[in-house]
C-alpha cells in the first residue's frame, strides 16, 4: 500500500524543520549566556569578553584588551570602537567575535527618556547548556482549518507600533506596514502588521496565551511578496518568541489591539523549561 503525502502538511514540516535549524544554530536563541545593560555614564566589563564598555552621551564605546584578538567586521580590534544609535526603539548596532563566542551590541529607547538609549550586550556561546539539551518544541496538530481567509490592506499613514517590552525600562517600536483582516466565528478581526528588522510580522495573543502557549504571545511572519494577493492567514505557522527560550532577550509584548478573543489551537506551544520571567510582567 502506498500513502500519498499531503502537500500542505509536507510544506509545514519543511518550514518547521528550518525553524528548528535556525533556533539551534551555533548563535541562535538557545545560545545566549548573558545580557548586560549599560546606562549613560556607566563603564563595565563583561565576563568572558576581554575589554571595557563605556556609555556616554548616547554613544557606546568598546575598548579592547591588548592582544585579545576580538574581531569586528572581520578585523581584529586594536583600538576603541564606538557605536551610536540612529533609530527610535530597538536597533542592532553590530557584532563582535571572540573565538566561538558572538557578542551582540544593541540599543533601545529608554522608557523614561525617549531621547536617550540604553545599550545592551548579549553573549552567545555555542556550548550553552540550553542549546546542548534542547529536544524540540511541542506544537498543535497541523490542521488546515486554521488557514483562515483573510485580506491585507496597507497602512495609509506613517505609524509606529510601540510596545512594552519584557524589559520594563525600554520600549519596542516598529513601523506599521498594514493590517490583516479576517472573520472568525462571526466576529471581525484586524491585526496590526509591522516591519520588524525586515520581516513582515504579526505579534498576537489569544485565549491559549499563558495556558497551552507562551505567556507573552506568539509571532507570525507573512510573505512580503504576497501581501497584495493575500488570501489567508495561517495560524499553523505561529511560533514562539525568542524570550520563550531565554531570559537574555528583550521581546516586545503584543499590544491589546492584537489580542484574539478565541483560542488559536494551532502552531507552537510553550517550550519545555521555558523562560518564566514573563509571569511577573503585569504585576
Amino acid at each position: 500500500m502506498t500513502i500519498q503525502a499531503d502537500p500542505y502538511v509536507q510544506q509545514w514540516h519543511i518550514w518547521h524543520t528550518q525553524r528548528i535549524e535556525e533556533l539551534t544554530a551555533p548563535h541562535g536563541y538557545l545560545a545566549p549566556t548573558s545580557i548586560n545593560w549599560i546606562n549613560d555614564g556607566q563603564s563595565k566589563t563583561i565576563e568572558g569578553v576581554p575589554g571595557t564598555w563605556t556609555s556616554e552621551n548616547d554613544t557606546l564605546t568598546y575598548t579592547p584588551e591588548s592582544g585579545s584578538k576580538v574581531i569586528n567586521a572581520e578585523k581584529v580590534i586594536d583600538q576603541p570602537i564606538r557605536f551610536t544609535p540612529t533609530a527610535f526603539g530597538e536597533e542592532a548596532l553590530g557584532y563582535l567575535e571572540y573565538g566561538d563566542v558572538r557578542i551582540e551590541i544593541n540599543a533601545q529607547t529608554s522608557l523614561t527618556d525617549q531621547n536617550r538609549h540604553l545599550f545592551w550586550i548579549r553573549v552567545k556561546d555555542p556550548n550553552a547548556q540550553r542549546r546542548q539539551t534542547f529536544t524540540g518544541i511541542e506544537h498543535y496538530p497541523v490542521d488546515p482549518k486554521w488557514r483562515i481567509p483573510a485580506t491585507f490592506r496597507w497602512a495609509k499613514d506613517d505609524e509606529l507600533d510601540i510596545h512594552d517590552s519584557v524589559v520594563k525600562t525600554v520600549l519596542q517600536s516598529y513601523p506599521v506596514i498594514g493590517f490583516v483582516d479576517f472573520d472568525y466565528a462571526g466576529t471581525h478581526y484586524s491585526l496590526v502588521v509591522s516591519n520588524v528588522f525586515g520581516h513582515v510580522t504579526v505579534f498576537f495573543t489569544d485565549e491559549t496565551t499563558g495556558k497551552e502557549t507562551y505567556g507573552i504571545g506568539r509571532v507570525l511572519h507573512l510573505d512580503p511578496l504576497k501581501l497584495d494577493t493575500l488570501e489567508f492567514i495561517d495560524f499553523n505557522y505561529a511560533f514562539n518568541y525568542p524570550c520563550a527560550f531565554s531570559t537574555y532577550c528583550t521581546c516586545p509584548i503584543p499590544s491589546k489591539r492584537n489580542h484574539l478573543a478565541f483560542a488559536v489551537e494551532a502552531g507552537e506551544k510553550t517550550p519545555d523549561d521555558s523562560a518564566q520571567y514573563w509571569a511577573t510582567l503585569r504585576a
